[in-house]
């Protein structure tokens, strides 16, 4: 009788085991597809572009939610290259920096009266401070950058089988919440950037790291 006991115990533990061996992984953020990510309007979000060409590549608006940590509301806005191999992506960013790529970008929060202008910045050319933009927003380079990777992968922006560079466009600093327009142009046609894939990025910088 002890042995029939034990054989069914046994049973019903290998049947235990197999069961949790069979339950699905802890939830992953689902990766959004492009069409998906095109009509994503709150940060962080991403917008397809083109490089070649002169003349607006982003005109979006969008909602800055409040954010409960308040060390990772600093916004920036750059270019994102992604891919499988770091090396392309790498480089592809090195092109982008070295060429001396100028754009002009503005922010401006629309929930008001009257839409409000955001005062943008950038790094300084020696890269030990900041720098206001001017008031045309002409941004005559881009400086390599970084956001804060969680909250894109939790958004579905983001893999960790893929590898990525950003680059800065500008910096809006600690924006309140509210509903916000960005644009930004390209100052002349470039057309050794034709092809190339890449991404506009609005994101936040946790200034606690």
């Amino acid at each position: 009788m002890r042995a029939v006991l034990a054989v069914v115990a046994s049973a019903a533990l290998a049947l235990l085991v197999g069961c949790g061996s069979d339950s699905p992984p802890a939830d992953v953020p689902k990766l959004l597809t492009r069409a998906e990510a095109e009509a994503r309007t709150v940060v962080p979000f991403t917008r397809g572009v083109r490089l070649d060409k002169a003349g607006r590549i982003v005109d979006v608006t969008f909602e800055a939610p409040a954010v409960v940590d308040p060390q990772m509301s600093w916004l920036k806005l750059g270019l994102r290259m992604q891919g499988a191999e770091q090396k392309a992506v790498s480089e592809a960013a090195e092109r982008l920096r070295r060429a001396e790529f100028q754009t002009r970008i503005h922010l401006e929060r629309v929930d008001m009266a009257k839409p409000s202008p955001i005062p943008l910045s950038r790094s300084s050319d020696d890269g030990r401070g900041w720098q206001r933009l001017p008031q045309d927003g002409r941004v005559e380079r881009l400086f390599q950058d970084s956001v804060d990777a969680y909250p894109l992968v939790q958004a579905g922006l983001q893999s960790e089988d893929m590898f990525y560079e950003v680059l800065q466009i500008a910096d809006a600093g600690l924006i309140d919440p509210g509903r916000y327009r960005v644009t930004v142009d390209i100052v002349e046609d470039r057309p050794e950037f034709e092809g190339m894939q890449v991404e506009f990025i609005a994101a936040y910088y946790s200034l606690g790291k």
